[in-house]
């Protein structure tokens, strides 16, 4: 794990971001190649052209719609906010799980993500996507600042929202005002489930760790980054700053959090911690 981290560290040290993008995820669309992925009749973006992150593309969004239905008590009449919505990893599943009367409402900054996933998403609820105008360097995306972004949503219209690895992308500023979009979206007693990196305060003394499977530098007050040069590619925030900006935004906590494996040298689970907050009624 030391080599492995060690080599990782040395190619974003000195290749463009962009570049290491590319060839991640080049690889990883020949993985899914040889792997059998690619399974006809079933649509799947090209991580080359979408980003999509890696792992089987529907199978990853099959295992993350039954985390997020357990955490908010999912009923198939809800209206879903879907933030950071890509390709629609989570909207496929959620589109086969809500009825005529349920609804889905995804954002995301890509055009082309958003493409695929209109193209391909259907279901009997209400269905839709919406392009997000705010900056990314992480996702070359520009325009206005994601801590001014307005949800597309009313106050108080959603039930449950869902935030797969959005906020590990994300700077100080703009997870604040997510969070606090997020508690004027959500009914009174609606839930959000969330994923990202949470640090604890008996994680801080070692969360440097070489040869954890990601380790993070300091990079503001109560910030840290695996790259402070890049903090959106992978970005964490310590508990007690993380507590602050739920209480601001109205919400508590629902459940404690599933700890994932990003700050250990092995275990099962998930990569990124699992978040579960609420709007009290």
């Amino acid at each position: 794990m030391r080599v492995t981290n060690g080599i990782k560290r040395l190619v974003h040290g000195v290749l463009p971001r962009a570049f290491v993008n590319l060839v991640w995820n080049l690889g990883s669309d020949a993985r899914d190649v040889l792997l059998g992925r690619r399974k006809a009749g079933r649509p799947q973006p090209w991580r080359v052209w979408h980003n999509v992150g890696g792992g089987d593309f529907h199978a990853t969004g099959r295992h993350f719609r039954d985390l997020f239905a357990e955490a908010v008590n999912f009923q198939p009449g809800f209206h879903v906010l879907d933030l950071g919505c890509g390709a629609g990893r989570l909207a496929f599943p959620l589109a086969e799980s809500l009825d005529e009367t349920g609804r889905y409402t995804g954002f995301d900054l890509s055009d082309r993500a958003l493409g695929f996933a209109r193209k391909h998403v259907t279901s009997r609820a209400r269905i839709e996507f919406v392009r997000a105008q705010v900056e990314s360097r992480e996702y070359a995306a520009s325009g206005q600042k994601a801590s001014g972004y307005v949800f597309p949503a009313e106050d108080n219209s959603v039930d449950a929202a869902l935030a797969i690895s959005l906020f590990s992308h994300l700077l100080p500023e703009d997870a604040a005002h997510y969070l606090a979009e997020t508690g004027r979206v959500l009914k009174p007693g609606g839930r959000v489930f969330l994923t990202g990196f949470l640090v604890e305060a008996e994680q801080k003394e070692g969360i440097g760790n070489p040869d954890h499977f990601l380790p993070m530098r300091p990079f503001a007050d109560g910030v840290w980054a695996a790259d402070p040069r890049h903090p959106e590619r992978a970005i964490g925030f310590d508990r007690a700053l993380f507590d602050q900006w739920v209480k601001a935004a109205g919400l508590v906590w629902a459940a404690p959090v599933v700890a994932g494996f990003w700050s250990r040298t092995g275990g099962a689970g998930d990569f990124q911690d699992a978040i579960v907050l609420e709007k009290p009624r």
